[in-house]
């Protein structure tokens, strides 16, 4: 793929990185991000690879911004109150970054019509904390062999793992928690939330992403649950194993 100058210029920094350069930046000007949920993790990990270079993006979500938003949710603002956030992102987008293809859907994401949103996409960023969207995004991914990155925060804590989906290997979601029936997921408005714990995770996802989207043949074959306590700051991560019971096992 051909740079232009004005490529040139804004990748300057990454492109000088020893094992980085232009093939990798291809990879990721190539590459389609599916983002589900627009919140504390999806937002700092959006901007982030948007800076980097990612050119075609789709973002879902069906929530409006609300003040308690603002503290974590560092794209809105206070004029961006009461509006759909798929439509404050839209218009981010127009005017930060014109040349990106971007679709922006104003829905819940479901059983029903999952299969629809995640065609034809790299990877998918799952930001969302309902526990129906994160089984159906999953079992999705699962049967389409997407690669998932899957996030969560609260408190002052946050954990991230990336599921290949690798048809000859499975692992995934449901290998973790096993438990297809619905559950009520602790929440921000409930438990409470620093606000840079969630950009930390979501700065984390977009590495992982990064990592992923440009070397693919060297991924370690070890998927692993990193954590973050950001009470300590302190990084940990485990090692996940396929679950042989798992119902969605092929």
């Amino acid at each position: 793929m051909y740079f232009n100058n004005h490529q040139i210029k804004k990748f300057s920094r990454q492109l000088i990185l020893k094992d980085f350069g232009e093939k990798k930046q291809n990879l990721i000007l190539k590459s389609h991000i599916t983002f589900v949920g627009m919140g504390g993790i999806n937002i700092p990990a959006l901007l982030y690879l948007l800076a980097i270079g990612i050119n075609k993006i789709t973002i879902v979500d069906y929530d409006k911004v609300q003040l308690s938003n603002l503290n974590r949710q560092i794209i809105y603002s206070f004029k961006d109150i009461g509006k759909y956030k798929v439509k404050c992102i839209s218009n981010y987008l127009k005017n930060n970054y014109p040349d990106v293809n971007f679709l922006s859907l104003n829905k819940k994401i479901n059983k029903k019509n999952c299969s629809k949103i995640l065609n034809k996409t790299d990877i998918v960023i799952d930001g969302t904390d309902n526990w129906d969207s994160m089984l159906a995004i999953n079992e999705k991914c699962v049967q389409k062999n997407i690669p998932l990155l899957s996030a969560s925060v609260l408190g002052y804590d946050g954990n991230l793992t990336l599921f290949e989906n690798n048809k000859n290997k499975h692992i995934c979601l449901e290998c973790v928690f096993p438990n297809p029936k619905k559950i009520e997921l602790p929440r921000c408005e409930t438990v409470g939330i620093l606000g840079t714990t969630s950009g930390i995770i979501g700065t984390l996802a977009a590495v992982k992403v990064i990592e992923y989207l440009t070397n693919k043949k060297n991924v370690s074959n070890k998927t692993k649950m990193i954590f973050f306590d950001g009470k300590k700051i302190e990084l940990k991560s485990i090692k996940i194993v396929n679950n042989p019971k798992c119902r969605l096992k092929k």
